[in-house]
């Protein structure tokens, strides 16, 4: 079945049909009027003098959102780290299960060669000392953003 959608323009002030959508800003909002060729002219002979006087907005500095955007470069690049140090403990985990003999009950598998973790900036250190039920890890601090 087609469907037909048609939208019609109406003059915000007066209800005629409008032949323009005029966006304009003030104060940091952003608005948007439907209007007729006539109250279109008229607005925009009303803002003219202000306009004339006016002058172009200063860009944002981009310097912030470079250091920024290295940042959260540094971030993924420690969680993507961590992942892979996570999956292969996990993988070394699963193989030590899946040998014949080993109970899936039991308390850890035997221990193997453990990865190197790799130090991250502004982590806090690794302990020294290690327990019989797992090895302890410092994780790093990482921030919330999304690969």
């Amino acid at each position: 079945m087609a469907e037909r959608i048609q939208v019609d323009l109406v003059d915000d002030i007066d209800g005629s049909p409008a032949k323009h959508t005029v966006t304009f800003a003030l104060d940091g909002v952003s608005y948007e009027i439907d209007l007729n060729d006539g109250n279109a002219k008229a607005l925009r002979s009303v803002l003219d003098r202000y306009i004339k006087a006016a002058r172009a907005p200063k860009p944002a500095a981009a310097g912030g959102t470079k250091r920024q955007e290295r940042e959260e470069e540094q971030a993924r690049q420690a969680n993507k780290q961590l992942t892979e140090q996570i999956r292969g403990a996990a993988q070394r985990t699963r193989e030590a299960l899946k040998k014949p003999g080993s109970d899936e009950t039991a308390e850890a598998p035997a221990k193997e060669a453990e990865p190197e973790l790799v130090p991250v900036e502004d982590a806090e250190p690794a302990r020294t000392e290690t327990t019989a039920e797992a090895p302890a890890v410092s994780l790093p601090l990482f921030s919330s953003a999304v690969d």
